[in-house]
């Protein structure tokens, strides 16, 4: 019986070598099998690969559910465990070691399960620890997570900065892989590369090429992250990156480092064509001194050249640049008005001859300005409405002709003297004026010598006497001007010597009238007295005895000064050349109207020093 017994025990001994060898077989070696099963339950299935693999298989739960698997060509082993694995992970359930053995156990609680760091099966769920040495490990796990089995489980270490993953050995191959390219040591390709610049400051331009650089460079990307730093005492910008973005990112800094003529302190000459210099330079400095500079000696300094009628300017390029532009909004060609103005003397007295020798309403200025050039010939006046219908003129110019035939006609009569018709050219919106008159000798003192045989030494003083006419004219909208005139008249009132008396008289005003209209300023009268003699015709020849036929009174006499603006608006040079036209024209429709005056006299029987009833 002993004997058996030992016999027994060898055999059992002998059937475990062996069946460990096969296991071993199974481990080592790739066995090729034939299968292919239909409609074969998953139990079934699951004891034909324990005997297939020599491995015991526990199965605690029942697996409903059946099985299909064709083969068109051997498997090997190992690929038949894997399809149990596959089978067992659809239904929600996994394999797992359990000493010598394998058991059936759901996929949530594989872990729990108590899986080994090393399996003794291939394909198991099996636990290893992954250690990450530069990234954050919460991170890392956050974004592997998704690459886990079912049952896979991962746990993070911060103390240690690893994880600890459980799940099958395919899925922590993966995992591995992965979290090895997240920990990748970004400062293990990262350069350091100083660039020294010639031109720009340091400090001036690093925030536009953290700027390029945030734009370029996709810097959530670790590899890609980008250190930009200056140093002042070098006037260096400092680059810590890897060396393609270095060499990205080295082109703007040099063209950034390029010659700032902006900031450079500059000369130009800036020639005007229309404005004068002198004013300009007052209005550019004005709207200059509103703006601040951090140092006194970056702001611009202009002077002007005369002659060439330019700005020199001193600044910055960009400050320059500045003043260019405001120059080229102010130095526009300015529109002008041309003004036509008759000064004029009329006499009352002889204007008053005048209207009772031809039924005339002589030259007297009123309100309503110089009699509005009517003449009663004993019929109704000739005014401008009678004017137009005969000579067909424009309506906007048979004013102005009306009047300057009127002042010629009382000119030709001797009622009124025409003292000047200057003509002048006014820059819009700028002073202008005419100076008419004389400069006399002014008695200021005399002194007698001692001896009466001595002559009395006379001191005098240059006095001028005349007219002063200040005209400032503004272009306004709807094609009118306003003119804005000062009206000065000087002049002298005799006194003792060294008094002497002097007269002025003034008129300020401001008229709006349309393009070609006249205005008429009056009002400035003087007192003159003139020696009127009359004498009995041949007795009054006579030598001596002659002037008991005589008599010698003094008239007075008051004299109306007249002045007569008439303005052009003149926007441009062709503007000019059709304002010359327009004056022949003008000057021809007065001869013909003072034409039309005379002859209208004449056919009504008026002739010169004959006394014609007003009456048809």
């Amino acid at each position: 019986m002993r004997y058996i017994r030992i016999i027994f025990l060898a055999i059992l001994l002998l059937s475990t070598v062996s069946a460990r060898e096969k296991k071993v077989v199974y481990a080592t070696t790739k066995e090729i099998i034939n299968i292919k099963f239909n409609n074969l339950k998953i139990e079934d299935f699951i004891k034909m690969v324990a005997k297939i693999i020599h491995k015991n298989i526990l199965l605690t739960t029942p697996i409903p559910g059946k099985v299909n698997f064709i083969s068109s060509a051997p498997v090997y082993k190992d690929e038949l465990f894997n399809i149990l694995i596959d089978i067992l992970d659809a239904r929600g359930f996994t394999l797992v070691e359990d000493g010598n053995y394998l058991k059936v156990v759901r996929s949530s609680r594989a872990i729990k399960e108590g899986l080994d760091f090393v399996a003794k099966t291939p394909g198991v769920m099996k636990t290893t620890i992954i250690k990450i040495q530069n990234a954050n490990v919460d991170i890392v796990a956050a974004k592997i997570r998704q690459f886990l089995s079912i049952g896979g489980k991962i746990i993070t270490l911060r103390d240690t900065n690893s994880m600890v993953v459980s799940d099958y050995p395919k899925n922590i191959s993966i995992i591995r892989r992965i979290a090895a390219y997240i920990d990748q040591d970004p400062s293990s390709k990262m350069k350091i590369k100083f660039i020294e610049l010639q031109y720009a400051k340091a400090s001036r331009i690093i925030s536009q090429v953290s700027k390029m650089a945030k734009a370029t460079i996709n810097q959530k990307i670790p590899t890609n992250k980008i250190e930009i730093l200056s140093d002042n005492a070098t006037n260096s910008i400092i680059l810590i990156a890897s060396q393609k973005n270095i060499n990205k990112l080295l082109p703007y800094i040099k063209k950034l480092d390029a010659k700032d003529l902006a900031a450079e302190q500059q000369i130009a000459v800036i020639p005007l064509e229309n404005a004068e210099a002198k004013d300009m330079v007052k209005t550019i400095n004005e709207l200059l001194a509103k703006k601040k500079y951090p140092k006194d000696i970056d702001k611009p300094t202009i002077s002007v050249d005369e002659e060439m009628n330019s700005l020199i300017v001193s600044a910055r390029g960009e400050d320059i640049e500045m003043i260019k532009k405001m120059v080229k909004m102010l130095d526009r060609e300015r529109p002008q008005v041309y003004i036509m103005a008759k000064i004029v003397e009329i006499s009352e007295n002889k204007a008053k001859q005048l209207g009772i020798k031809y039924g005339v309403e002589g030259g007297k200025v009123t309100s309503n300005a110089l009699y509005t050039a009517a003449l009663n010939l004993g019929g109704s006046s000739i005014v401008s409405g009678a004017i137009n219908s005969l000579l067909k003129m424009p309506s906007d110019i048979t004013e102005g002709v009306a009047i300057g035939a009127f002042i010629n006609f009382l000119s030709a009569q001797g009622a009124a003297e025409v003292l000047s018709e200057p003509s002048i050219l006014c820059i819009n919106n700028k002073d202008s004026s005419i100076y008419v008159g004389k400069t006399e000798s002014v008695l200021t003192s005399s002194v007698q010598g001692n001896s009466t045989t001595d002559l009395a030494r006379n001191t005098y003083k240059r006095q001028d006497i005349g007219l002063t006419l200040k005209i400032k004219p503004r272009i306004s909208s709807g094609d009118k001007v306003t003119i804005k005139t000062s009206l000065v008249q000087e002049d002298t009132a005799g006194g003792q010597p060294g008094l002497p008396i002097t007269t002025k008289r003034q008129i300020e005003t401001t008229a709006i009238v349309n393009n070609g209209e006249s205005v008429i300023l009056g009002g400035l009268i003087k007192s003159k007295y003139d020696d009127k003699e009359t004498k009995v015709p041949l007795l009054g020849d006579i030598p001596v005895a002659g002037n008991l036929f005589k008599n010698r009174e003094k008239i007075r006499d008051k004299v109306n000064l007249v002045v007569i603006l008439t303005p052009f608006i003149i926007q441009n040079s062709e503007d000019m050349k059709k304002l010359k036209q327009k004056l022949y024209r003008l000057n021809r429709l007065e001869e013909e109207y003072y034409n039309i005056l005379i002859h209208r006299l004449k056919v009504k029987g008026v002739q010169k020093g004959v006394t014609t009833s007003t009456n048809p």
